[in-house]
């Protein structure tokens, strides 16, 4: 768990510092994405019964305005929406390098609050039905994307 909150803690900075000082944002941004997706691919968990208090809300937009602040040049992008289909017409759609980010930050900030404020069994439980429902495909996005960007 201390490599997941170590990671959870250097990600989360460019959601909630507008001025992170790196060199290279990016390269340390993809190491940072890699981790957590280990991280996720590789827990084990538990459920925990205890009825815990729901995490606060964590302000969409500010977060956004920093990530922004952090990466100037993300932007739209466009992807294909199903990749098992091979077919003339292919059905794309655009995505968002700011929103993807912003959208694991957010995840990620009430993950912290989790591991903070509840137990270590339900901040892992949380962090893996987050990633499976929501932050999985902005991370695998994100990581195609960036990739993309250095070709």
């Amino acid at each position: 768990m201390s490599k997941l909150r170590e990671l959870i803690d250097q990600i989360t900075e460019f959601g909630i510092n507008p001025k992170v000082q790196l060199t290279d944002k990016t390269e340390v941004l993809k190491k940072l994405l890699v981790g957590i997706y280990s991280e996720f691919l590789n827990v084990e968990f538990e459920f925990d019964e205890t009825d815990y208090d729901k995490e606060p809300s964590f302000d969409y937009n500010e977060i956004n305005e920093n990530v922004k602040a952090n990466f100037p040049d993300f932007d739209w992008y466009s992807m294909v929406l199903d990749s098992n289909k091979m077919e003339p017409n292919i059905e794309i759609g655009i995505g968002d390098e700011l929103d993807d980010l912003t959208d694991i930050i957010k995840d990620l900030l009430e993950i912290k609050w989790r591991m903070e404020n509840t137990s270590e069994k339900d901040a892992i439980w949380h962090f893996v039905l987050l990633m499976r429902t929501h932050s999985e495909q902005h991370l695998v996005d994100l990581l195609k994307r960036l990739k993309e960007r250095n070709e």
